[in-house]
């Protein structure tokens, strides 16, 4: 009796350090699913942020893009309209430059 007492021990101490060595393994490998997932969590959201930083570039890009294009819209229109008043100018110049003479 006391040799089946003992076995039963054994056995049951056997079971228990089989038990702490299986939980140990899924700890670990538990841990090292979580360092994973971290990681490619991680690395996501360096893309995520390099793709905003993208569109943000590009945006800024298009703004200047249509502000030059309106400054040098603007631009024209005054330069044609100071090109309409030399014109004027210059009409009134001959006239009087002619009347003088006359």
């Amino acid at each position: 009796m006391l040799e089946d007492t003992l076995r039963s021990v054994k056995e049951a101490e056997a079971k228990a350090g089989q038990t702490v060595r299986e939980a140990e393994s899924k700890a670990e490998a538990i841990l090292a699913e979580a360092r994973e997932k971290a990681q490619q969590m991680s690395e996501d959201a360096s893309l995520r942020a390099k793709a905003r930083k993208q569109k943000e570039q590009e945006e800024a890009q298009e703004e200047g893009a249509r502000r030059l294009k309106e400054a040098e819209e603007e631009a024209k229109k005054e330069v044609e309209a100071l090109r309409s008043l030399a014109a004027s100018k210059r009409e009134e110049a001959v006239e009087a430059v002619i009347s003088a003479l006359i």
